[in-house]
């Protein structure tokens, strides 16, 4: 006997569910969305979760827990951004979408997420932009394909009828589906563009950039690729609604790409899925949680942890193999960290374990001398032209004859503002400041001038100094070559950091947090991003605190601060490496005490690993490891 089934209150029910604001509230009586209205509408409505299972020789993008937290992410802001349209007040929606490659993010965000939007909404209007114009009109296709019914793993036709039947425009690059009620809006529902083509007259209330990038181009001029790039996305804004979406979906390529750039420039305003590994370079402008993209992040591998985070894509070996073929191109694709490959010299998790206290360091740390490094972007027309900054960098340097340098982050400025007037007058109070403090100053370095001008400007603010009573001769103002291998004198600085010869200091907040200052954050984006990074001024700049007329590396090495007042072992601490940490010098005697019983009782060989001490040196090792101890210390 079949059963009795009213199809058609099935198909009522499924069409309220996949719809944003179909769904009636506990009450009966109020209209809301199913709280996972987006997701059965991917997996359903478009038919994501049904063509994969008819395709199981397909890559299996979709992964219940990436996809499902997607979901309700795009659910959450899809609708937030339709709320506040409705109030009529200007106010554009920043998404972006940033997964890795074959992770699905066309399908399930670009094509679906737009077509959600228009189901209670039949005047909405929507452009796709792409790096060129065939992929973006074949996203267009895909959405044409499911809405006339030709897509036979979507629901979309049986819940909601075709789209195509009553239209009044279809086109390859275009179309005003049957949906539509209004004839007067004058925008197609669904509108394609590219890098490099132009913008029509119209004002769509969505834009949607997926991949706006195409990989093969950077090979080529990548400048004047990536200013091609930056113009079209540019000029979208303008043709977007005052009060509409702005969505980018991608992948990064680098430092200084679409994401990269709006992201410093407009600031993070919320972050979803993975935690963000380079927030140095999203923070640079705007304080984390203030700004306005609101962010969905994953990684194919947890840069913290070493797990694949999609094992029915990627496995640890597949990812070992990617990053030693590619690693640059594994940390862009994949991780969507450029400049993070292991050919990195430096990477951000280190960073925080330089930070040293202001108050520790002037108790602590005698000064011997500082360094002032500076870059004078205003010399050149050409430079301010592309956004470089001028920038004053300090370095005190460590009087005990360690090799540590400390970063003077009060000192630290950056702006492509300032004319040469502001910049002089921001130099000699640095160098005020550090004569307060009876710092000596060392040396002043810059990039040497072009075109047969060399010394112009150093003479030029050596008078300055000496007028507010600082005097300097030129045998402290030295002049590099900066152009000269820029980026592997970046890269050395950098290893100096890893190494353990830097310490940052900063400051603290009443609830014992660190205060990093937004210039920190940005010289540390360029340092860790050498090769991808659009502007490198405060990471040339800083670099010149290591050129060898100012520091030579010491025979031993500090090693990298494991915590806020304590040094990490380093690879050649033979007696440290049985143990996490550094022991206290009562540590040290109870393991001591520990071996001698162990002694006494034979039991020496079922013991792994090095004896701690042999009886006849217990004093001399003791005495040896505290020593390491009160150097730590400084004492």
């Amino acid at each position: 006997m079949e059963p009795n089934w009213n199809l058609e209150a099935e198909r009522a029910l499924w069409r309220a569910i996949c719809a944003p604001n179909r769904w009636h509230a506990a009450d009966g009586i109020t209209v809301s969305t199913h709280p996972k209205s987006y997701q059965y509408f991917l997996e359903y409505g478009w038919g994501a979760k049904l063509f994969l299972k008819a395709h199981p020789e397909e890559p299996q993008w979709y992964y219940a827990p990436i996809h499902h937290q997607f979901c309700a992410w795009m659910q959450k802001h899809l609708l937030l951004w339709k709320e506040a349209a409705l109030t009529g007040l200007p106010g554009r929606y920043h998404l972006a979408v940033v997964l890795p490659r074959g992770y699905g993010k066309t399908v399930s965000a670009t094509k679906a997420g737009s077509l959600w939007s228009h189901l209670d909404e039949p005047d909405m209007t929507t452009l796709f932009c792409s790096s060129l114009l065939p992929l973006a009109v074949d996203i267009l296709g895909a959405i044409k394909n499911t809405v006339s019914g030709k897509n036979r793993n979507s629901w979309f036709t049986w819940l909601y009828g075709n789209w195509r039947q009553g239209n009044t425009d279809w086109d390859k690059e275009h179309i005003k589906h049957g949906y539509r009620t209004s004839d007067d809006v004058s925008e197609p529902s669904f509108d394609v563009s590219a890098v490099g083509v132009g913008m029509t007259g119209y004002h769509h209330r969505q834009h949607w950039w997926d991949d706006p990038i195409y990989k093969n181009k950077l090979k080529d001029d990548r400048v004047a690729y990536m200013k091609s790039v930056h113009d079209a996305v540019g000029a979208t804004f303008n043709a977007c609604h005052t009060n509409g979406l702005v969505a980018y979906v991608l992948t990064r390529y680098l430092d200084d790409d679409v994401a990269g750039r709006y992201f410093k420039e407009e600031g993070i305003a919320s972050w979803d899925g993975m935690e963000c590994p380079h927030m140095t370079a999203c923070t640079e402008k705007v304080e984390w949680g203030k700004g306005q993209w609101h962010v969905f992040f994953y990684q194919t591998e947890d840069e913290m942890t070493g797990e694949i985070t999609h094992p029915g894509l990627w496995t640890k070996p597949m990812v070992a193999d990617r990053k030693r073929r590619d690693p640059e191109d594994f940390a862009c694709q994949q991780q969507n960290n450029p400049g993070s490959g292991d050919r990195a010299p430096i990477i951000e998790s280190q960073i925080p374990f330089l930070y040293m206290r202001y108050e520790d360091q002037q108790h602590l740390v005698p000064i011997k001398w500082a360094t002032i490094h500076i870059d004078t972007a205003f010399k050149q027309t050409e430079n301010i032209r592309t956004g470089d900054d001028s920038a004053i960098v300090v370095w005190l340097a460590d009087a005990r004859e360690n090799g540590i340098l400390y970063l003077d982050t009060d000192l630290m400025q950056a702006s492509n503002e300032w004319r040469e007037e502001e910049f002089n007058q921001r130099l000699v109070n640095t160098c005020l400041n550090l004569r307060r403090r009876g710092i000596w100053i060392r040396a002043i370095t810059d990039e040497t001038e072009p075109g047969g001008k060399a010394g112009t400007y150093r003479n030029r603010i050596l008078g300055v100094l000496s007028g507010a009573g600082i005097e300097l001769g030129t045998k402290n103002f030295i002049t590099l070559n900066r152009k000269v291998n820029k980026k592997a004198r970046i890269r050395t600085g950098a290893g100096n950091w890893a190494e353990g010869y830097v310490r940052i200091l900063l400051h603290k907040d009443n609830a014992d947090n660190w205060i990093v200052p937004k210039v920190l954050r940005k010289c540390v984006g360029q340092i860790l991003r050498v090769d991808h990074a659009g502007h490198d001024d405060l990471a040339d700049a800083q670099t010149d605190g290591f050129i060898p007329q100012l520091w030579s590396k010491p025979m031993s090495n500090p090693g990298m601060p494991a915590e806020e007042g304590s040094v990490a072992p380093r690879p050649w601490d033979e007696d440290l490496k049985g143990i996490g940490k550094r022991p206290s010098n009562e540590e040290l005697l109870a393991m001591i005490d520990d071996q001698k019983e162990l002694r006494e009782l034979g039991m020496q060989d079922g013991v792994r690993g090095r004896d701690w001490a042999d009886s006849d040196d217990d004093a001399a090792w003791a005495d040896r490891m505290t020593g390491h101890e009160n150097n730590r210390l400084g004492l």
